[in-house]
């Protein structure tokens, strides 16, 4: 976690240049202040933009304060160093970058040959591997871009990560966007086309690259919850890619049963009915006032069959990524209509779609089902194909 609890209001008025800013405090007196953050930001340090700016008492310094802040319909951390912080708190407290080994030990602002890289880290194996951090602020509609600034410096670092992996070391670059209101993160969107190619060839290379969100408030930031990374492959072209075939799918999904359980009310299993409407109610072991309920799982990612204890495991970091962002949900699973297959899952109360959907796909997931009173939905992660629309109904034991 970073802090600035002495932090004070102000109102963002110029950029002189780019560690300097020009910002008007409460009184009214238009101070000098330092910006810890090379980033062009222009979509975020627009005129009038609420800053949160701390005090410094170093007469060395030729500003007596220190952005921190933006706001942005949120607030938006601004010390880039800050994230690499926040990273090698998160796994010296023994959290983990996700398809990752456990980390065992870590250490800060490692020399390696003419670099000094963020994170050098051991592996719960014995291996030595390294971690480079970057930060983001920008995004729109819950989206993150790549940075739109160049930075020599930052391609430069992907690249040594690069011939590392190609050697066999373990490597890996963590994005953090340091805002609260973003679930994904786009390699493919507009962004300086040298660190998009930077981020491709490493990955390509064998670096691995996650991404996290951060809960920030006006004095705290701390690391948030991990995103999806959209690069433009799709889960559904690889499932048909490897033999099965889009009408396959489809019918696999349409024909699927619903069950839903609720504690001290048994289960229901919710019938797909074609060319009908539902009965015009939902279940009634559902919460009051309930809409709509959206099924979700972690279990065999691009219907790759994994083992009983490995969907465990993502099912375990999926409700945690619920109950991280305040959800509420039931026991919900996917099942054939004859037991051939079932899945374990979780029906999320009136969540939202667009979250929903970007749940499903950072954890590999084709499509999720939406429950109303009146239909079931087959909703595709992917953008292209059109949801699957059915009635239902209550299945008699």
């Amino acid at each position: 976690m970073t802090s600035d609890p002495a932090a004070a209001h102000a109102r963002f008025l110029a950029r002189d240049n780019r560690f300097v800013v020009r910002a008007e405090l409460p009184d009214g007196e238009v101070v000098r202040a330092y910006l810890p953050n090379t980033a062009r930001l222009h979509d975020l340090l627009i005129p009038g933009a609420p800053l949160r700016m701390a005090p410094t008492d170093d007469p060395a310094r030729q500003t007596a304060w220190t952005v921190t802040r933006v706001w942005d319909g949120t607030w938006v951390a601004l010390a880039a160093d800050a994230a690499s912080a926040l990273v090698a708190d998160h796994l010296a407290a023994g959290g983990r970058l996700t398809g990752w080994p456990a980390i065992t030990e870590v250490r800060r602002e490692v020399a390696h040959g003419r670099h000094r890289l963020d994170l050098e880290v051991t592996l719960a194996d014995g291996r030595r591997g390294f971690v480079e951090v970057k930060s983001l602020s920008r995004a729109k509609d819950r989206v993150a871009p790549l940075s739109s600034t160049p930075s020599s410096r930052g391609v430069d670092h992907l690249g040594a990560l690069a011939r590392l992996a190609q050697e066999g070391t373990p490597t890996a670059v963590a994005f953090v966007v340091q805002r609260d209101d973003v679930d994904v993160l786009d390699l493919t969107a507009p962004a300086d086309p040298a660190w998009q190619a930077a981020v491709g060839e490493a990955r390509a290379a064998g670096v691995h690259l996650v991404a996290f969100a951060c809960e920030v408030d006006e004095h705290d930031a701390r690391l948030g919850r991990e995103l999806e990374v959209r690069d433009g492959s799709s889960a559904l072209a690889e499932v048909i890619e490897h033999g099965r075939t889009p009408r396959s799918l489809a019918a696999a999904y349409a024909g699927s049963v619903v069950v839903l359980r609720a504690d001290g009310q048994g289960s229901v299993t919710i019938e797909p009915v074609p060319d009908a409407d539902g009965p015009g109610h939902l279940p009634e072991l559902l919460p009051p006032e309930t809409r709509r309920l959206y099924v979700i799982t972690a279990c065999n990612p691009r219907s790759r069959l994994l083992s009983q204890a490995e969907n465990a495991d993502r099912n375990r970091r999926l409700v945690a990524e619920l109950e991280a962002r305040g959800l509420r949900w039931v026991s919900a699973d996917g099942s054939a209509p004859d037991g051939s297959w079932r899945e374990p899952g979780y029906g999320i109360v009136d969540g939202d779609p667009a979250e929903v959907l970007a749940l499903a796909r950072r954890f590999e997931q084709l499509a999720v089902f939406e429950l109303t009173a009146t239909r079931l939905w087959v909703r595709w992660t992917d953008p292209g194909p059109a949801p699957i629309e059915q009635g239902w109904r209550i299945a008699v034991p």
